[in-house]
C-alpha cells in the first residue's frame, strides 16, 4: 500500500512541475519576443538617423546640444544629421548659398585689372553651365519631395527609444527571474535538462549586464548597449562624417553592440528550448 500511494503522489508532483514550467515558459516567451521588438525598433531609429530622415531642425535641444558639440579640429562645423535635415527639408536657400559663394570665389577688382584682359568663355560650355543647374536643382526638388514623405519629428524619435528602452530593460529583468524560476522548478521537480536551464539563465544575466546604460551610471567608463535618445539624436556625431576612425566608433556604438545584445538573447532562447525538449524526453513524452 505504501509503495501504491507513493507513486501517484510522484506523478502528481510531475504533474504540477510540468504546469508550472509550461507558465513560466509562455511567460518567458513573451518576455523574448518584447525585448526582440525593442532591439529592432532602436535600431530602426538609428538607420532612419543615419539616413537624414528625422527632422531636427524645430527641435530645440537637437540645436543647443548639437551646436555645442559640432566643434571640431577644423574649426566649427555643423554636424551631419542637422545640414542633411536642413538642406533635405528646405531650410536653406540655394540663392543665398549660391550668392555667398560666389563671393568668396570673386577675387578683389585690383587683382582683376592686374592679371590682365581675360580670355573670351567657350559659348558651348556657358550654355551647358544653366542646363546642368536644371538638372541639380529637378533632382534636388525629387529628393526633397522623397525625404518629405518618410521624415518623422525628434520628438516622436526620442518618446519611441525611450518606451523601447523601458521595455528592453524591464523584460531583461523578468526575462531573467522566468529562467530563475524554471530552474528551480527543475530541480524541485527533478525534471532534469538542469545544464540547459542553469546555462540559459547565466547568459540572461550576461545580457542584462550588457543592456543596462552604464553611460549614465558610470560615464565616461562603461558604455551599454542601450543607449539615450539624446545620444544618438542630439550627441552631436559630427566628426563620423569625415574621420574614418569616429566612423567606426559610431557603428560600434550604435550597431555592435545591439548585435552582440541579439546574440546573447537568441542564444540564452536557444538554450532553454534545449531544456525544455531535454525535459519531455526525460519524462517520456518526446524523443
Amino acid at each position: 500500500m505504501e509503495n501504491g500511494s507513493a507513486r501517484p503522489q510522484n506523478l502528481i508532483e510531475t504533474t504540477d512541475a510540468l504546469e508550472a514550467v509550461s507558465a513560466c515558459q509562455s511567460m518567458k516567451n513573451v518576455f523574448f519576443t518584447l525585448i526582440l521588438i525593442g532591439l529592432i525598433f532602436c535600431q530602426i531609429v538609428f538607420w532612419l538617423n543615419h539616413f537624414g530622415l528625422i527632422a531636427k531642425n524645430v527641435c530645440n535641444p537637437c540645436k543647443i546640444e548639437s551646436a555645442a558639440a559640432g566643434k571640431c579640429a577644423k574649426g566649427v562645423c555643423t554636424p551631419v544629421f542637422l545640414a542633411a535635415t536642413m538642406d533635405k527639408v528646405g531650410q536653406v536657400e540655394p540663392a543665398a548659398v549660391d550668392s555667398q559663394a560666389a563671393q568668396a570665389v570673386q577675387p578683389p577688382a585690383d587683382k582683376v585689372e592686374s592679371a590682365g584682359p581675360t580670355k573670351p568663355e567657350d559659348p558651348q560650355t556657358t550654355a551647358s553651365v544653366p542646363a546642368q543647374e536644371q538638372v541639380e536643382k529637378s533632382g534636388k526638388v525629387g529628393l526633397k519631395e522623397k525625404i518629405a514623405l518618410f521624415h518623422i519629428s525628434c520628438r516622436f524619435a526620442k518618446g519611441l527609444v525611450a518606451v523601447c528602452n523601458f521595455v528592453i530593460l524591464a523584460g531583461a529583468i523578468l526575462y531573467s527571474l522566468s529562467l530563475l524560476m524554471c530552474v528551480k522548478i527543475s530541480l524541485a521537480g527533478r525534471l532534469g535538462g538542469i545544464n540547459h536551464s542553469v546555462r540559459a539563465f547565466f547568459i540572461s544575466l550576461l545580457l542584462l549586464v550588457m543592456l543596462i546604460p552604464w553611460q549614465v551610471i558610470l560615464p565616461k567608463a562603461m558604455l551599454g548597449a542601450v543607449w539615450l535618445p539624446g545620444e544618438l539624436l542630439c550627441g552631436g556625431w559630427c566628426r563620423a562624417d569625415g574621420v574614418v576612425l569616429w566612423k567606426v566608433m559610431l557603428y560600434l556604438r550604435f550597431c555592435g553592440l545591439w548585435l552582440v545584445a541579439v546574440w546573447l538573447l537568441l542564444w540564452t532562447q536557444i538554450r532553454s528550448a534545449k531544456w525544455a525538449r531535454a525535459t519531455l524526453r526525460r519524462l517520456g513524452l518526446a524523443r
